[in-house]
């Protein structure tokens, strides 16, 4: 690499990172008329783990996959949604155009060697598992309900807003795995549910994530007056749906292929030096403010920083997107197949359908499926290794064999498959993280330097990423001067 940058220009800010913190950091930069900017993004594609891959039948997420209808204290995903023409004013209330919704089968599960509707086959559990879920449920909807002694919620998205009083707090300090013993829950199928849904929104499990990340998992989401909790937004290529409009909305320079190597935020303003991988060339922008959006662990690697990181715990996560020439054979009639399919004790997450939003939903015709697996448990570093030292043809093995049981001939449907490694597939919010003094402090600007990565908020959520970015925009356009509307 080039020692001594070859150009040097001066911009009034910078946004380091263009997954959806920095998208929308450069949205709402947009919006309040401030232009000259630069979004430095090191892959060819805007997005982070909403990036998605393009195939004939349709494109496909590589990660991100849906989003939850937003409560009402998501107002800057619910300003989105109003741009992009999803949520409408009926006179009296908000409603949300209602080919957006997930269609139904939204969801089923593989358990004793048949599909059920849902992730919970309650015809065939025990009367002592159905109870342990009935007060599991009341368990969450108490939660759900709960207001603190100002009248904040408990568990609020964007957890902002999410009341701070210390009896509520204390459950950051213990696993969800301790709170679920607490209550005396011990069916081994509540536990798989329960650690299914830490796995498939934290990278983690009912052991090494917080009671409080746990719970909010559960009880944070309420519908917002905009439908069910659990009525969800889909599109064939998954949030990247989210992250595209966002890229359109920008009015300063987008760069991809931009390699951040240094930052240097003494004095009034920011130097960022970074190799333009087309050219090779080492660049130099001097700008007033900067908003860092980049992972938490790229501190260390390009900033000045007394900001200790090591809490910062980044699961790994495999996806493989699968081209198929038709929908596979299933034990159910193909045009039965839901979006998402769970498997019921694998190590994977199942598969999503790209084309079940389609109106056309002909079995014959290409489809496309996204495969999840995280890494939960273990040594980061060495999985991440494993993971790219693994060939292809195992991964697509470990995949279509995983899958050939229930699609007896997807192999010979599949035409096409492509595996993603996300090394630092998204922050795990482990037992005492999220309210952490030193998730406080990672969150505070350094002179005109300002810090606006999903990661911030303990948990990998659009609503989370979103608000972060938003956050340090505003407090980047207050620093200069600058008096706008805030979007939170």
């Amino acid at each position: 690499m080039p020692s001594e940058p070859v150009s040097s220009e001066r911009v009034e800010g910078v946004i380091l990172g263009g997954g959806i913190s920095g998208l929308s950091a450069g949205w709402r930069w947009s919006r309040a008329g401030f232009h000259d900017y630069r979004l430095l993004e090191l892959e060819d594609q805007v997005g982070g783990n909403s990036r998605a891959l393009a195939y004939k039948a349709t494109s496909a997420p590589i990660g991100a996959h849906y989003l939850p209808l937003p409560n009402e204290e998501a107002r800057a995903v619910r300003r989105l949604l109003r741009e992009m023409g999803y949520l409408d004013w009926n006179g009296s209330a908000w409603q949300v155009a209602q080919e957006h919704l997930c269609h139904s089968r939204q969801e089923r599960v593989y358990y004793r060697d048949s599909w059920h509707d849902g992730l919970v086959p309650r015809a065939e559990l025990s009367d002592s598992a159905l109870r342990q879920f009935e007060a599991f449920d009341a368990h969450i909807e108490g939660w759900r309900e709960r207001r603190d002694q100002k009248g904040n919620k408990v568990f609020a998205l964007p957890l902002h807003y999410s009341s701070r009083e210390p009896e509520f707090l204390a459950l950051d300090k213990l696993s969800f795995a301790e709170h679920i013993r607490s209550q005396g829950w011990d069916d081994p199928y509540l536990l798989w549910y329960l650690n299914y849904a830490c796995r498939d929104d934290f990278g983690g499990t009912i052991d090494n994530c917080s009671a409080w990340a746990g719970l909010h998992y559960f009880a944070s989401r309420d519908g917002g007056g905009l439908g069910h909790p659990g009525d969800i937004l889909v599109w064939p290529e998954g949030n990247n749906r989210l992250a595209r409009f966002l890229r359109e909305q920008q009015l300063g320079e987008v760069a991809t292929g931009s390699l951040v190597v240094a930052v240097d935020h003494k004095g009034d303003g920011v130097t960022v030096d970074y190799l333009d991988l087309a050219s090779q060339q080492l660049k130099r922008l001097e700008a007033k403010v900067a908003l860092f959006c980049l992972p938490s662990f790229m501190r260390g690697r390009l900033i000045a920083d007394d900001v200790a990181t090591d809490a910062f715990v980044y699961p790994p996560w495999l996806t493989a997107n699968l081209a198929l020439d038709r929908t596979p054979e299933d034990i159910e009639a193909p045009g039965f197949i839901a979006w998402d399919n769970v498997i019921h004790g694998s190590e994977s997450l199942g598969y999503v359908v790209a084309t079940h939003q389609m109106l056309n939903t002909d079995p014959n015709k290409a489809t496309v499926w996204t495969w999840y697996r995280p890494f939960p448990e273990g040594p980061a570093l060495e999985t991440r290794k494993e993971l790219l030292e693994t060939s292809w043809k195992t991964w697509a093995d470990t995949v279509l064999d995983e899958l050939t049981p229930l699609h007896s001939n997807i192999r010979k449907l599949c035409s096409r498959l492509d595996v993603t490694v996300l090394g630092h597939g998204m922050i795990r919010p482990s037992v005492d993280f999220v309210w952490s003094q030193s998730l406080s402090r990672a969150r505070k600007a350094q002179g005109s330097l300002f810090f606006g990565h999903g990661d911030l908020s303990g948990m990998s959520l659009f609503e989370e990423s979103q608000f972060q970015g938003v956050s340090a925009a505003e407090s980047a356009l207050a620093h200069l001067g600058n008096k706008v509307e805030s979007y939170l």
